[in-house]
């Protein structure tokens, strides 16, 4: 997918290989012998991908020694720089790095090692020009149910054109997320109806739903909790990869301390999980042994929210033994579990606790794609 491009080396145009091993003189220095010139480099981008905070890089390194050090990456905001690995006596080597801290827009980058640069990638971050003909937003989801039993309130509208989201003439207690679309709230006790309308809206126009009344019947409120987690369905050894879970309420009533897990194989070790800031880092999770873990709060009804961990395949022959070329699936599980509220029914009549699994496999680089 990318063109390699050979760096000029340090290796003489004409100078025989003879006159290297057994030493002499070349251009006026004196060789002695089994002296050598370091072989040419060569790099390479192997795949730029948007990601959270910036841009993931990967990059891989051929020179017939094993390339150590390290790699920059340049042609988006202050660029990047990383470490190569690679497995002894292959002859390359792979690294991976982030630049944070992106624009929207479209980025051409460049990878450089030990005079070797790599050939033009083309990224693009966000949507910095809207298609041609975009007039505004359209409706994708604008029919909330108009009698519900649930004290607890909430609907997901969504729109296209990424636009932002609010509501009118609604009661105090109603809220509805801007970004999102997601309209939530707890009906007061004498309450029977409600009235409201959502906009949505962007900078090509806007469109209203409504006005919506609600009739509102008393029932009990229970949450139910659903995950689902992606992975990559493969990873190179020594590369990095990510996990994300998504934990979903589709019951009547809140979740309430809602903890989201991600249990990881020994074959693919936990580097850091949570939401990245700008710099590529995560916070707001723990890693304990190779478990990722953390309190995404309370989980309104139709709300959702997600935890995302970053690992890195192992290398080695205990992955595979002692068989080139044989991959390894493993698998991931994800979790999620809500406390017990003393004032709801007993958990028996709801659901909150919930699993999603995964499978990665694992492939040796260089022997397989």
């Amino acid at each position: 997918m990318h063109k390699l491009i050979e760096a000029a080396g340090r290796r003489s145009a004409g100078l025989a290989a003879g006159v290297i091993l057994t030493g002499g003189m070349v251009g006026g220095v004196l060789l002695a012998p089994g002296a050598a010139y370091a072989a040419t480099a060569t790099i390479a981008i192997t795949d730029a991908t948007p990601g959270f905070g910036g841009i993931n890089v990967e990059v891989s390194v051929t020179n017939g020694t094993d390339p150590l050090g390290t790699f920059s990456v340049s042609g988006a905001g202050n660029g990047c720089t990383g470490n190569l690995f690679g497995m002894e006596g292959s002859g390359s080597g792979n690294g991976h790095c982030i630049i944070p801290s992106v624009a929207d827009g479209t980025y051409t980058l460049t990878a450089s090692y030990d005079g070797a640069s790599s050939s033009p990638d083309t990224v693009t971050v966000g949507n910095p020009s809207p298609p041609p003909g975009e007039n505004g937003p359209a409706w994708i989801a604008d029919s909330p149910s108009t009698s519900v039993d649930s004290q607890s309130y909430s609907y997901q509208f969504q729109a296209s054109g990424s636009p932002t989201y609010e509501l009118d003439g609604n009661p105090d207690w109603l809220n509805i997320d801007p970004n999102t679309g997601m309209v939530w709230g707890t009906i007061p006790d004498g309450v029977t109806s409600f009235t409201f309308s959502v906009r949505a809206w962007n900078n090509f126009g806007s469109i209203w739903a409504g006005p919506f009344t609600v009739f509102f019947h008393h029932h009990f409120d229970f949450a139910d909790l659903s995950t689902s987690l992606s992975c990559p369905d493969h990873v190179f050894t020594g590369h990095h990869g990510r996990c994300t879970l998504w934990v979903h309420n589709s019951g009547s009533g809140f979740a309430s301390d809602v903890t989201a897990r991600i249990r990881l194989p020994w074959q693919l070790q936990a580097d850091f999980c949570g939401n990245f800031n700008f710099f590529g880092f995560g916070f707001g999770c723990s890693i304990f042994g190779n478990t990722a873990s953390e309190d995404l709060g309370t989980l309104y009804p139709g709300q959702t929210k997600h935890l995302t961990v970053v690992f890195t395949a192992e290398t080695g022959f205990d992955i595979f033994g002692w068989h080139h070329g044989f991959k390894d699936t493993v698998r991931v599980v994800g979790s999620a579990s809500a406390a017990d509220d003393f004032f709801e029914f007993p958990s028996g009549f709801e659901h909150r606790t919930s699993f999603s699994v995964a499978y990665v496999t694992i492939i040796p680089r260089g022997f397989w794609w």
